[in-house]
């Protein structure tokens, strides 16, 4: 049995996307839950996270209003702005919601630069998530890895999940500067990463491919902070959800026993998004 950790759901009209464009025709349509429904059967998945495709609350709203039509999403990690004065409004608002779980933050918000009113926004909307127990989703290249760290040592105990393995090179192969920023965030307890959108990274079943960035990541987090997640829809650019299952599979340790490989299927996500059995 699997939790998904990472899915989207998005209708295009809704107008907050910005990065989805009509040239993309697979992406520049409606995909909503009922779509996804039969996969979740045939691959044995009890239960999805709903995670942001676009950066506002209003999203956050819509997403949760679709836990309300259907069992499929059991919990919702949603767009907000960390800078915006309305932030802690925002969230209080969310959280009303049983099923609002996380707020995702692209790893720009961590880049230098940014001015010292801005750095304290940031490092005080971190704080308001480790105090309301919601987990912290982080969209992040391997520069910003460093920095998103600089931010978490201050936040141990704060629960966050890099999206994607951190989105390293893996068709040019290249570990740096991924494999450093890794190191660091693993120290910290609260820290995990999602097998996520690996498909889209090797475009397409490629385990020999990822197999080096997997070995690290295993190396570093263990079975116990490791997410399964497939990145539907966007995964459909390189296959289908059975695709997906399949590479995912092939990247898990022979020597996992059932046990440790069942909390990176998902237990672990059960855990990180608060999803009960």
């Amino acid at each position: 049995m699997y939790v998904d950790s990472h899915v989207h759901f998005w209708q295009p009209e809704r107008g907050d996307y910005g990065w989805l464009k009509q040239e993309n025709a697979l992406l520049y349509r409606d995909y909503l839950p009922e779509q996804l429904l039969p996969e979740l059967r045939t691959y044995g998945v009890e239960a999805v996270v709903a995670v942001q495709a676009a950066p506002t609350a209003e999203e956050a709203a819509y997403l949760l209003d679709l836990t309300r039509s259907g069992p499929v999403a059991a919990a919702v990690s949603g767009g907000l702005d960390p800078f915006a004065e309305r932030f802690a409004e925002q969230l209080q608002l969310l959280q009303a919601h049983s099923r609002f779980t996380g707020v995702r933050i692209n790893g720009s918000a961590f880049r230098g630069g940014r001015s010292a009113d801005d750095r304290n926004k940031l490092q005080a909307a971190l704080g308001r998530l480790l105090q309301a127990g919601l987990t912290l989703d982080l969209l992040v290249q391997p520069d910003d890895l460093m920095g998103v760290a600089s931010y978490l040592e201050k936040l141990p105990a704060l629960k966050a999940v890099v999206n994607h393995l951190g989105c390293p090179a893996v068709r040019e192969q290249r570990m740096e500067p991924w494999r450093t920023g890794m190191v660091h965030l693993s120290r910290l307890p609260g820290v995990a990463v999602k097998l996520s959108g690996m498909i889209t990274m090797a475009g397409g079943s490629f385990p020999v491919l990822l197999q080096p960035y997997i070995d690290r990541l295993m190396q570093l987090f263990g079975c116990d902070r490791l997410l399964f997640g497939s990145d539907w829809p966007v995964a459909l650019q390189a296959g289908g959800y059975g695709d997906v299952i399949a590479l995912f599979e092939a990247l898990l340790p022979n020597e996992q026993t059932e046990e440790e490989k069942g909390k990176i299927r998902a237990g672990n996500a059960r855990r990180f998004y608060r999803i009960e059995s």
